[in-house]
Order: structure tokens, then C-alpha cells, then sequence
């Protein structure tokens, strides 16, 4: 992932909080020079490698995991926060327009889960994440499909050897530009563009504060 060094995160846990908040990814792998992607959730286990381990499942009528072997990797894309940028937000508006976003890519060889008893605490810890508390379902149901469903899916955990993230929010600019940017974006109709806002909102207080600490 191109990763300019303003805008590069090699913070673990900011990368592993980007992959919990914003979990429905892309998977990518090659086969025969033909790139494959499938869109499934996933989990991680921050405490499992050095970089942690992602778990998914995916439905085994799915061709792309068959052609998995020892060699394998894969690549797995988290997209974050991101919004369209104005340069009417800028003190100096002689530029072009941007746009701002979170990413963060993982790459790892990719281990299959074919047991039915070993698939169900994955499907189960997914259920847990997303459930709300209040939820009105009665989870129970879901036991008189659950064996015929396990049959359907690939479980899979793929140990992260790799790890990278790009948090694109203009910190390469003044703060008059950065804090022109999060005046617009924090009335923006769009809750994904407010996000964005906010988020540099926090990076101008962080610097600030690192400033008065400097004076």
C-alpha cells in the first residue's frame, strides 16, 4: 500500500482498533494470474503472533479458498473513515481537491477450518460481536439450522505476518487548513464525513497539547 511517510500508522493497537470498529473486509489472493476477492467479516486475536491472527469463515460452495495450499497469501483489506476534501476549506485554496481516509491492508498464508465443531465458536464469537444486547432474537432458534449451516462453510485464520496502515487526514498541512477542513466536515450530511471530522478534530487537539507541553 503506497504509505506516504505523513500519513503512515505503525501503531498495532490503532491498526487492530480500525479492524474491530470496521471488520466487514476484502480478502484478496492470485490463482492461475486471476486475482480473487470475497467480502466476509472478520475477528482478530490481537494476542496470537506478533501482529495478531484474523479469523473468518466463508460459504464452501465459495471456489476461492480451494485453491489455497502451503503457499499461499493473501491479502486482507480493512477500509476505515474517508470523505471527499474541498480546497474551499483551505486558508490557501490554489491546490486541487483530496480525499481523506483510514486503511489498513494484512497479509498472511491463510490456514482452513474444515470441522463443523471447530467453525461454530467462530460463527458464535462473530454473533457475539455484532448482537446487540437489546436484541429481541432469540438465539436459541438458530440451533435447529446451525449443523446443516456449519456443513456450508470454510472456517479460516490467517496469522498476520504483514501489516500496514495509512491514516490520510492532513496532518501535511498548516492547521489553518486542517482545522478550515474539520469546521466543514463537522455539519457535513454525511455521518461517514462527520467521522472524519471528528478524527482531526482529535489530531489538532493531540498536537496542540503537544505544543503547550513544548512551550
Amino acid at each position: 500500500m503506497y504509505t506516504p511517510r505523513p500519513f503512515r500508522e505503525n501503531d498495532l493497537e490503532t491498526l487492530h482498533s480500525l479492524i474491530r470498529e470496521f471488520n466487514f473486509a476484502i480478502l484478496f489472493s492470485q490463482t492461475d494470474e486471476t486475482p480473487w476477492a470475497t467480502h466476509v467479516p472478520f475477528l482478530i486475536d490481537p494476542d496470537r503472533g506478533p501482529h495478531g491472527t484474523l479469523i473468518s469463515h466463508m460459504a464452501r460452495a465459495n471456489p476461492h479458498w480451494k485453491s489455497w495450499d502451503e503457499t499461499t497469501r493473501v491479502l486482507v483489506v480493512f477500509q476505515g473513515p474517508h470523505a471527499y476534501i474541498s480546497p474551499a476549506w483551505y486558508e490557501n485554496q490554489v491546490t486541487v481537491p483530496t480525499w481523506n481516509y483510514a486503511a489498513v491492508h494484512a497479509y498472511g498464508k491463510p490456514t482452513l477450518i474444515h470441522e463443523p465443531g471447530r467453525i461454530r465458536p467462530l460463527v458464535e464469537a462473530l454473533v457475539e460481536n455484532h448482537e446487540e444486547e437489546d436484541s429481541t432474537w432469540d438465539r436459541s432458534l438458530m440451533e435447529e439450522v446451525m449443523e446443516l449451516n456449519l456443513k456450508a462453510l470454510v472456517g479460516f485464520e490467517i496469522p498476520i505476518e504483514r501489516i500496514e496502515g495509512t491514516f490520510k487526514f492532513n496532518q501535511n498541512l498548516p492547521v489553518e487548513d486542517q482545522a478550515g477542513v474539520e469546521r466543514a466536515l463537522r455539519h457535513a450530511k454525511d455521518p461517514m464525513s462527520r467521522r472524519v471530522g471528528s478524527i482531526i478534530a482529535a489530531n489538532l487537539n493531540g498536537r496542540l497539547r503537544k505544543n503547550d507541553e513544548n512551550d
